[in-house]
């Protein structure tokens, strides 16, 4: 009595061609979601900009705040020598205003609205001094 424990050639072949068939389907899956998945990914916002008086000169020292419309959070930043703010990893399921303050003067408040789809947003604050 003969016990055959292999399978015949042509099985093997349907096998492999199966095989075959359904890695080809897993890659090209792959292919299709992995930019829908990175894509996905929360993205952080960023907001920067210079403070300037009337005749554009940069103000060192003046007060940017960020005002977050859902949470009511508050980031400040003070500015240096060129009048140059940036805040970074802003939510972008958020609204925020931003303003600056200088020696008891305010800008007019810029927002950012959670719609705005620009990743990186270029806010220059201009403040009238007496």
């Amino acid at each position: 009595m003969l016990i055959r424990t292999t399978a015949p050639q042509s099985s093997i072949r349907t096998l492999s061609a199966r095989a075959g068939t359904r890695i080809a389907l897993l890659a090209g899956c792959i292919a299709v979601c992995a930019p829908v998945a990175i894509a996905a990914q929360p993205v952080d916002r960023t907001v920067r900009g210079t403070v300037m008086d009337r005749q554009h000169e940069p103000l060192a020292g003046a007060i940017v705040q960020v005002h977050s419309e859902t949470t009511l959070n508050v980031i400040s930043y003070i500015t240096g020598r060129d009048g140059r703010y940036i805040f970074k990893h802003l939510s972008p399921d958020d609204s925020y205003n931003v303003f600056a303050t200088y020696r008891g003067s305010r800008s007019k408040a810029r927002r950012l609205s959670r719609f705005d789809s620009k990743l990186d947003r270029k806010f220059n604050l201009t403040i009238k001094l007496p």
